[in-house]
Order: structure tokens, then sequence, then C-alpha cells
């Protein structure tokens, strides 16, 4: 993490910036200043990588973000492997809608039947109003195609481990991608000790995730050396960005997109194997029972679109050959009908789809007004309201998170202050200090009022330990978590406590 003076609006006026989706979602967002926001991605080329990974919340601001990108005629460049049609179509009308106003169906000029194309590899090219599919691709015929065998357990933890170690027995690297942090942290703690294991999820401290990730790509990335047998638990920071090559792949239930985002680090690259991992195999956790996957997995993602992909999802799938009709199949309101018992959930579906909608329109600038001799300035509603917030704040409006905080771990001894680390505080720069930041489970500031009951607690602590940080720019604002030798702490009654294998674990104290 970088401070927050050098990471906030200002970052942006930079030639080149590099950050992540909130970054351009807050182009949409009521906020002072917010024009330097503007100003800044005004002269830039914008690239959106892994598109389809962002909820139908976030996508409201993105539709914001890129029809003020169309007014500035900025170039940018989306991304994705696995995004459906109807997400896409609205990605180039927002563009279009920016750039040309309320005239842009009329100027608008497509080939026949562009909305419903489901070709796979597609590239869709703005040039100007008219719209270009290209879907031949002269190296595409020499890509070679790769067959998974898809198969559900229904298996407890232990079991699972168990079924992982087994299949391992000749060596090997399995991946396991689950959906919340304390699943993978569960699991980790069933591993047995004489198999390599390597943990990737949120709950690490900035420095060490980074770290984390080198590691695994140095380990099973491209020409890595691979080791002779390991186990690789994480949560989706797995799917997304990372070269990674693992010789079978569990996963729990996810939408058919993120299954096969998981599935593309299966068998990535042209490597030795056992024997008996020659052929590519995903195995899908979690699906309790007819139309039933766990509080876990239907908070994440809800059950509308779990239970499409459970009944769409194939026993063979061909890659990339089946990627986009899976999707297209999940996404298409028109089949739910083959789905069956599927009318309360797609209700519920639809009922939150537009409750999101909605909220996210409470907090959103105004589209571009299009008038000729008008500044940036000009174009931004000048009224946007009292929205002070701090970037923290900011990210979770735009994100429709729960409200929760970054901390600096720190741990306080009778022989003073140490990151954790063990290199001591007095001996390190304020800007690494900065960097030991991990955000708190949401479960501890969950409740009214608990958010900011928890921040007078860290307010305290930090002005009894480190106030000095206050005239530093590095650390000012920071709310510090002193933890003890054993890095263990109790905050507003919840037991806190942080591993390097593990990462930051949490229980009720009593």
């Amino acid at each position: 993490m970088i401070n927050g003076w050098f990471s906030g609006k200002k970052s942006i006026l930079a030639k080149f910036t590099v950050g992540t989706i909130d970054n351009l979602l807050l182009m949409g967002l009521k906020q002072k200043h917010l024009f330097l926001r503007h100003l800044g991605f005004s002269g830039k080329v914008v690239v959106v990588d892994e598109v389809h990974a962002y909820d139908a919340y976030m996508n409201q601001y993105l539709y914001k973000a890129l029809e003020w990108l169309g007014a500035y005629h900025v170039p940018v460049i989306i991304l994705s492997a696995t995004l459906p049609k109807a997400k896409r179509n609205e990605l180039l009308t927002s563009y279009l809608k920016g750039k040309y106003g309320k005239t842009y169906k009329k100027q608008l000029k497509a080939p026949e039947g562009w909305s419903d194309v489901q070709a796979y590899p597609l590239l869709s090219v703005l040039d100007g109003p008219e719209i270009h599919q290209i879907t031949s691709f002269p190296d595409a015929g020499k890509q070679a195609t790769t067959s998974l065998q898809v198969q559900r357990l229904q298996l407890l933890d232990e079991e699972v481990i168990s079924h992982v170690v087994d299949k391992l027995q000749s060596g090997g690297i399995a991946g396991v991608i689950v959906n919340t942090v304390k699943r993978a942290q569960a699991l980790a703690q069933l591993v047995p000790t004489d198999i390599q294991l390597m943990v990737l999820h949120s709950a690490f401290l900035a420095p060490y995730r980074s770290v984390q990730e080198t590691r695994l790509q140095n380990a099973i990335g491209k020409k890595a050396h691979r080791p002779a047998k390991m186990i690789v638990i994480g949560t989706q920071v797995l799917e997304q960005s990372l070269d990674i090559d693992f010789d079978v792949l569990y996963t729990d239930i996810a939408p058919m997109d993120l299954i096969l985002q998981r599935a593309g680090r299966l068998h990535r690259h042209q490597v030795e194997r056992p024997q008996a991992l020659q052929v590519p195999q995903v195995f899908v956790m979690g699906i309790e029972g007819p139309n039933a996957y766990g509080d876990g997995n239907e908070s994440v993602y809800g059950k509308y679109l779990l239970m499409k992909t459970d009944h769409f999802l194939k026993a063979e799938i061909i890659l990339p050959t089946d990627i986009s009709p899976l999707v297209q199949l999940v996404y298409d309101p028109t089949n739910d009908c083959e789905v069956p018992d599927i009318t309360e959930a797609q209700n519920r579906f639809e009922t939150k789809l537009k409750r999101e909608e909605r909220k996210a329109h409470t907090f959103q600038i105004a589209s571009p007004k299009l008038k000729l001799g008008k500044t940036i300035h000009g174009w931004l509603d000048r009224n946007q309201g009292n929205l002070d917030q701090n970037e923290q704040r900011a990210s979770a409006a735009v994100r429709d998170i729960r409200e929760t905080l970054e901390v600096i771990l720190i741990r306080r001894t009778t022989e003073g202050n140490f990151l954790l680390d063990g290199r001591r505080m007095a001996d390190v720069a304020p800007q690494v200090v900065a960097q030991q930041t991990i955000r708190l489970p949401s479960v501890v500031t969950l409740g009214r009022g608990r958010l900011d009951q928890v921040i007078k607690a860290l307010e305290t602590v930090t002005n009894r330990y480190f106030l000095e940080w206050q005239d530093n720019i590095w650390l000012k604002g920071a709310l510090a978590l002193p933890m003890d030798e054993d890095l263990s702490t109790v905050l507003e009654g919840w037991r806190l406590t942080y591993s390097t294998s593990l990462g930051l674990t949490y229980a009720r104290e009593d």
C-alpha cells in the first residue's frame, strides 16, 4: 500500500497509473474534487482487465465511467475471456452514449445480429459510431483444444483433503480454489505436514501477499522448476492474473464464467505431468444436494447463478470451444424454464438486481451533457453533495461491500515495537511501516454503529502508542492494531490472530 496522499485522486494525474478497478469506478461517484479524477483519466488510454468479475452494483459505476470516457473520447481497451453477451453490449453502448449523447442510437452502425454474436475468440471494436466484430484470427486454428473432465464432489472438509492427497500419490500440483477466506484457512489446516503447501487469499499482509504471489509463479508458473508434490489453497485471487499451472483442480461451485476462469489454470503450460494426472480433471465442491449450495457459497454468488451453472455444467468441457456457449447459457434468462424449481431463486435474483441498480444510482453523478464550448468543469454537475469520503469509504461505496477497515499490524512486546517480519520499527522508514496493512474481517465491523465503535477503539490505541504518526506524511490517519508476542489481540470482542501460513483469522473471544 502507498500512503493515501499519493494513492488517491492526485496519483491519477501521473502519465502512467496502475490501480484497482475502484480508481476507475470512482469517476461515477459524487465526491468533492471529482474533476481531478476526471482530468487524470481524460488524457489516457484506459485498460480494464477481468471485466467479467464485477457484480451488478459495480457494473452500474463501470457503465457510468465508460459514458464519461466516451464523452472525453478516451481510448478504452476492455479484456475478458468469459464475458456474457448482455454485458458486452452494455459496455459498448455506454461508451457510445457518452460519446454521442442521446442521438447514439441513430448514429450507430453495426452488422445485423451483432448483439447476439457468441464467437470465441471475439474482438469487438468501436470505430466512431461503427461496431466491427472480428471472429476470424489467422492463428486461432492452430490453438490446441483441451478436454476437461468434470466431476461433482459431496465431501466433508477432511474427506476433500484426503481426496486431494490420494490424487497426488504419484506427485503433482493440486489447486484448491474456494469462495471464502475462512474455508481456505480451514482446509489448509487439514493438509498433512509432509506435503508442501501454499496458501493465498486477501487476509495476508499486503507485502507478504505480493511475495507469496511471486513465489507461487516461480514454483508453478511458465518455465518454473516445479516441486514434486504441492497443494495450493486459495480464494478468488487464484483465478485472475496469475500465470500458474495446476495438474488437478478442486473448486467450490461458482458462476460458470468463474469456474472457467479457474479451469484456465489447469494444464495451462506444456510440462511433464504424473501419469495419473495426464487428463485435466476438475472437481466441483459445495453442491450439498438439489439446489443446495451452502450458506457461504450462496451468500457470495446467490442461488440463481449457482443453480444455472449446476444445471448446464457438463461432464466434459472442451476449451476454448465451450467457453462462450456455456457462459451465455448461464446468463441468458430466456432458458430459465429449463432449470427445475428455479422460479423463486430467479425472482430473488431479479429483485436484488433492481435494488442494486437503484442503490448505485443514489450516489452517482449525472450522465455527460455535451455542450459546445463547455470545459470539464461545465460538464460535471457542480452540486455533488457533501460526500467527503476518504479513499476507504469511497471504495466501499462503489463496490457495495460491507464497510470495514484497513489497519497496520504491529507486534508490540516488552522489548519494543516490531513489524511482523521481525524488523524493529525504529529501524525502518515510515513508508515501510505504512505498507504493513491488512483489511479487518467484515464480521468485526458488522452491525449498526459497530464501524464507528471499532474506529474509536483503534484511534485510542493508535494515539496511545503511536501519536507521532499524526506528524508523518506516510502514517497520518493510519490506524494501528498492536498484537502480542504470539501475534494475537482482542478487538471489540473478537480474537484476531495472524500467521504467515494462514493469514488473519478471527473468532469470538467468548
